[in-house]
């Protein structure tokens, strides 16, 4: 696992997107300083994962370790800067075990996690349906979940456009919560259900009413 790009590429994407597209943080003090923590996000765009690592771990010198699709490893140029800055990649639709492991081996040694939990962009920037996995990793771990929203990243590309386009992106930070701690045993559909909306409800609230879910 590498991890040496994380900052500079953290610091780098954090100059442009105060530039291009006037980025604003709201919450950083809710960031926790130590301790695994999943980072729970809405997401819209391919920047995403980029500026929300700007936005919570680097600011306070921490390394977000976030989950990425399979297909994203044999990127030109862009898979060899998410191979060096912590990236771990799941195989999307598939119960990917090792992908699992890795996640609570993170949480369990103190390191934050960055999901994103509708496992897909939003084309709209309106917040879809949430997966399990995320209330699965809180609930096994006890790790404390930190909900961010990211408004305004979806009108970066609008419609099928490859150039960026000047807009406004404010990521909202709220507080820590958690999930019930079930450590062993098997997790029933309902808990997880539960769970999830939990972390949703919490994403959306950090959302304007036109990214909410309809």
């Amino acid at each position: 696992m590498h991890r040496w790009f994380f900052h500079p590429g953290a610091a780098f994407v954090g100059w442009m997107a105060r530039l291009l597209f006037r980025a604003r943080i709201e919450g950083l003090e809710h960031v926790p300083r130590t301790g695994g923590v999943i980072i729970v996000s809405n997401h819209c765009s391919l920047l995403d994962p980029p500026i929300i690592g700007w936005a919570t771990g680097h600011q306070v010198d921490r390394v977000v370790h976030f989950m990425a699709k399979i297909e994203m490893r044999s990127w030109p140029i862009f898979g060899w800067l998410a191979i060096q800055s912590g990236v771990f990649f799941v195989r999307r639709g598939e119960s990917d075990r090792a992908a699992q492991r890795f996640s609570l081996d993170t949480l369990r040694d103190g390191r934050p996690l960055g999901l994103f939990v509708e496992g897909t962009r939003s084309r709209d920037g309106r917040l879809g349906v949430g997966k399990p996995g995320a209330a699965f990793l809180a609930i096994r771990s006890g790790a404390s979940l930190l909900p961010v929203g990211i408004a305004g990243s979806h009108r970066i590309f609008p419609g099928r456009s490859r150039l960026p386009h000047s807009t406004q992106v404010t990521v909202r930070i709220g507080r820590p919560f958690a999930l019930p701690h079930i450590p062993a045993g098997r997790l029933d559909r309902p808990a997880l259900a539960d769970g999830t909306e939990r972390i949703m409800s919490e994403i959306e609230a950090l959302l304007p009413p036109s990214q909410q879910r309809s």
